[in-house]
């Protein structure tokens, strides 16, 4: 394991770099949409283009490698995350902003596909499990990391955004450099969404809600913490909080789920976050240490369902099948991250800031019932865990969907 790990240290170091690019690229557009006289719903439906994009490229990337290689198409894709930042500094305009970060969930879902695709060559039925925890633990402490470079400037000026070019750009050096070739993009025969809706109908209605919340967290969290009354530095720590929580409860969520009924784990996750979203939303920004501890539960509560419903699909799908659903997944969670952002900002406009939260507590309380609903139909029996849950978090492409698959499916 020492000596795979070793021999993936570029591809790491230029993810890692990619991704902390992308988390404050992510928070900046939230904010400086809002300083610049943006519409909260405008702001989210120019955000949620980047969900729209993710979905375009997964169709696309896996093309475009078979007709020229993966290192040709990883140097473009790059290329055009590095152009992004920079366009969205000098045309500061809505529908601009629409297109380029159509363009940038495109390019960024190609490469994690390339890179996920690397990474999967590299791995074994032995330590496949271990590769894909800590390929997430280095995107989501990248992604937290990156909330903090905020502080570093004005996000009315130039300087943030030219920090995210340079730091996408100094990304494409270790990867390139590396002697190990990039292997071409593992097709995956999918399985039709009329049966994946018959077999596992609560895997995907639960991803579904849960992603409503996941798209509308990265593209109007800053803005709500923005019209809530927190400062820039502020900002990267509620963001932050959210992340850091995700990446640290997901390993025991994630155990206790292979131990109980998975759906039981459900319930009192989404209860639970039901209860901090409405303590959040009456909570005065001032008190900014209880209101980052509540969001670390709020992201170590949350983010994790994605997983345990994706291994709830383990419990019924068998190896290779889970693999094939992996692009039917990434479909549903893309149409609910695209669709959360402008449902959020819709209803900040109609009520305000606060509308945010009362979101996410709606969301999970809806869960909440849908899993109930389920457990009553089916029985205590129904749930009982059949293959080891499998860390998983909705920002991904659909290589690693098909690896978390292929680990869930190794008992």
């Amino acid at each position: 394991m020492r000596a795979v790990v070793l021999s993936l240290w570029a591809l790491f170091a230029g993810l890692a770099l990619i991704v902390v690019g992308a988390g404050l690229q992510g928070t900046l557009l939230g904010v400086r949409a809002s300083l610049s006289g943006f519409d909260t719903g405008v702001t989210g439906a120019v955000l949620a283009c980047y969900y729209v994009g993710f979905l375009l490229g997964s169709w696309s990337t896996p093309r475009l490698i078979a007709r020229v290689g993966p290192i040709r198409v990883f140097a473009a894709l790059a290329s055009l995350v590095s152009f992004a930042p920079l366009a969205h500094a000098l045309f500061v305009d809505p529908l601009a902003w629409a297109l380029v970060r159509l363009l940038s969930g495109a390019c960024m879902v190609g490469v994690y596909i390339i890179a996920e695709s690397w990474l999967n060559a590299e791995a074994t039925n032995q330590n496949r499990g271990r590769l894909l925890s800590l390929y997430l633990i280095v995107c989501q402490g990248s992604m937290a990391g990156g909330q903090f470079l905020l502080q570093l400037g004005d996000p009315l000026g130039f300087e943030l955004f030219v920090l995210i070019s340079a730091l996408c750009s100094l990304a494409v050096v270790p990867i390139a450099l590396t002697r190990r070739a990039a292997p071409r993009h593992e097709s995956i025969v999918p399985i039709r969404l009329a049966v994946l809706l018959r077999r596992v109908p609560l895997t995907l209605a639960g991803i579904l809600l849960v992603s409503l919340t996941y798209g509308a967290f990265y593209a109007i969290g800053p803005v709500y913490a923005l019209q809530a009354g927190f400062a820039h530095g502020q900002i990267a720590w509620f963001m932050a909080a959210a992340i850091v929580g995700s990446a640290l409860l997901q390993w025991p969520v994630g155990m206790l789920s292979d131990r109980m009924d998975r759906r039981l784990v459900v319930l009192w996750a989404s209860a639970a976050v039901c209860v901090v979203a409405l303590l959040l939303a009456v909570l005065p920004a001032g008190l900014e240490w209880t209101v980052y501890g509540l969001m670390f539960v709020y992201g170590g509560l949350s983010f994790p369902l994605y997983g345990v419903f994706l291994s709830l699909a383990g419990d019924v799908l068998r190896g290779e099948e889970l693999v094939a659903a992996s692009s039917k997944v990434l479909l549903v969670n893309g149409t609910g991250s695209a669709l959360g952002p402008v449902l959020v900002a819709w209803l900040m406009e109609a009520i305000d800031a606060r509308a945010y939260l009362v979101f996410v507590a709606l969301v999970h309380a809806l869960v909440f019932g849908l899993v109930a609903l389920h457990r009553l139909r089916t029985g205590a029996a129904g749930g009982q865990p059949l293959v080891h849950h499998v860390n998983a978090v909705p920002q991904g492409s659909v290589v690693a969907a098909a690896m978390a698959g292929r680990v869930a499916g190794e008992t």
